[in-house]
């Protein structure tokens, strides 16, 4: 009888409890690279690891996000370090969506996603269909965007408090979808405006792709998306230097395989580069991919091939 009493009591205390809304995900991935530059191989091998974790109250989502880098070492008795990346809160208040702490922003063809900075905010609501965000940081510029869609035009206009602007139009027609990025100059004497533009459909089970970015003299593409990290080419990308690129991607045996050509056009020196990938998903959960990329300067000395396997997996 005691011990029915005393299940009812636990039981009655439980049902008063509420249970947080929480969900971790993650995923880690290992390399094998072999990189032979001017008839010289270095072999490595890297780890990288993510830790994602989501809290959510009613409408109020805080999240963050843990990485650790074989490159940033252990701290301690084979302990992994671990750093802290985006830590952010997300609620609403009167309407407008409020984004508060720290977090990077993504890659375009043309600039690499923002920095880390700490305090930064982002307030956005709609009004009659467009949408208006106001976001910046305590120790940085603040940017005011309208966001839009015009006779099937997705529209972005930035504007920053010193002066700076660009924007942004895509749209899709018949299976292809076209995206124009500009960046326009702060001072005209500076010549920093970058642009790009990309092209992607698909024909017949090929997925199509062709990119381009352009800068100014004063200008520098610094970007990790389509064309792959432009700060680790085997030629440094000058200021003034155009980028353009061509992609397919198809579907074999239940390999993705795809390829892209690459040409940097830098104001001395032109770099062709090709990459092929082969991605396979594993019976594991796990996903392997084998890349083959080619680096052609026109000199020995800096020409580069480099081949990369990768083990990952995502939870």
């Amino acid at each position: 009888m005691k011990k029915q009493l005393l299940i009812a009591a636990v039981a009655a205390t439980m049902t008063s409890v509420a249970i947080a809304d929480i969900s971790i995900t993650g995923g880690m991935k290992a390399n094998y690279k072999s990189t032979e530059t001017a008839n010289v191989n270095v072999n490595t091998i890297t780890t990288e690891t993510d830790l994602q974790v989501t809290g959510k109250t009613g409408g109020t989502t805080v999240y963050m996000e843990l990485n650790h880098d074989s490159s940033d070492g252990l701290s301690t008795a084979d302990n992994p370090n671990f750093n802290v990346e985006d830590v952010w809160m997300k609620t609403s208040i009167a309407g407008a969506t409020v984004k508060v702490g720290t977090w990077n922003g993504s890659d375009s063809l043309v600039s690499r996603d923002s920095d880390r900075a700490a305090g930064k905010f982002d307030v956005r609501t709609t009004v009659s269909g467009v949408t208006v965000i106001v976001d910046g940081s305590a120790d940085a510029n603040k940017n005011i965007t309208f966001k839009g869609d015009v006779a099937g035009v997705a529209a972005s206009y930035k504007i920053d408090d010193l002066g700076a602007d660009e924007y942004k139009l895509s749209t899709t027609m018949n299976g292809v979808t076209v995206a124009y990025h500009n960046v326009d100059d702060l001072d005209a004497t500076a010549s920093t405006g970058k642009s790009s533009l990309m092209v992607s459909g698909a024909v017949q089970g090929f997925d199509l792709s062709y990119a381009q970015a352009d800068t100014d003299s004063g200008a520098t593409i610094d970007s990790d998306s389509y064309f792959g990290d432009t700060t680790a080419f085997a030629t440094t990308v000058a200021q003034g230097s155009d980028i353009s690129g061509f992609g397919i991607s198809t579907k074999i045996a239940g390999n993705t395989v795809s390829a892209k050509s690459i040409t940097v056009e830098n104001t001395a020196t032109d770099t062709d580069i090709v990459k092929f990938v082969v991605t396979r998903p594993l019976a594991a959960g796990a996903t392997l991919e084998v890349q083959y990329t080619d680096e052609d300067t026109g000199t020995t000395a800096s020409s580069k091939e480099t081949f990369d396997v990768e083990l990952a997996v995502k939870f």
